[in-house]
């Protein structure tokens, strides 16, 4: 019996592209330096909690832990979306029709009997966690930004409805990719 976690050599194992996660790191670092540059101006206690209207409800002394804090929950839910994404690979390999079942100590996966689905439903998988590590980066530099400089009141009502629609509608796109890759007919 073949290894589980290997591909056959007509079923190739396609790796996650790195360019998402290395963007969203981008969008981290670029949201930690906007961070070092405010930081000196920031007040002393400075808000750490805020409501639905953008209007701080909590407040602690000055630190510089606690204000780059988004930055560093955004830089570790990139590492770990991306660990995720580089371990969807493995959920896809296959085995033959002949072969005894997986046990489910292995991590093989019967996706699909059909290669090409499988390969489908892994690639779209693989863009949804891209896609997924991009939008909560881009959606933790927002929202932390916003409180470092603070929200115009203009803006409060509809930034945070905007976006969560934007970063649900993108998840959302992503799904429907996922399941019409596996509902493909090729």
């Amino acid at each position: 019996m073949q290894d589980p976690t290997t591909a056959h050599p007509d079923r190739p194992v396609h790796r996650s592209p790195v360019w998402p996660h290395l963007l969203a790191l981008g969008i981290v670092a670029g949201t930690v330096i906007v961070g070092l540059l405010v930081y000196p101006s920031a007040p002393d206690p400075m808000p750490v909690h805020f409501d639905a209207a953008l209007r701080p409800d909590a407040w602690v002394g000055k630190n510089l832990g606690g204000f780059l804090l988004p930055a560093i929950i955004g830089a570790a839910v990139v590492v770990v979306f991306w660990i995720v994404a580089a371990c969807v690979p493995l959920a896809g390999t296959t085995r033959p029709d002949d072969e005894p079942r997986a046990t489910a100590s292995t991590w093989a996966t019967q996706l699909s009997p059909r290669p090409e689905v499988t390969a489908a439903t892994m690639a779209a998988t693989m863009r949804l966690l891209g896609n997924l590590t991009i939008a909560t980066a881009a959606l933790i530099a927002v929202l932390a930004i916003a409180t470092w400089f603070g929200v115009p009141s203009w803006m409060a009502p509809w930034l945070l409805p905007l976006l969560m629609a934007v970063f649900f509608g993108s998840l959302a796109v992503s799904c429907v990719r996922v399941v019409r890759a596996q509902r493909a007919v090729v």
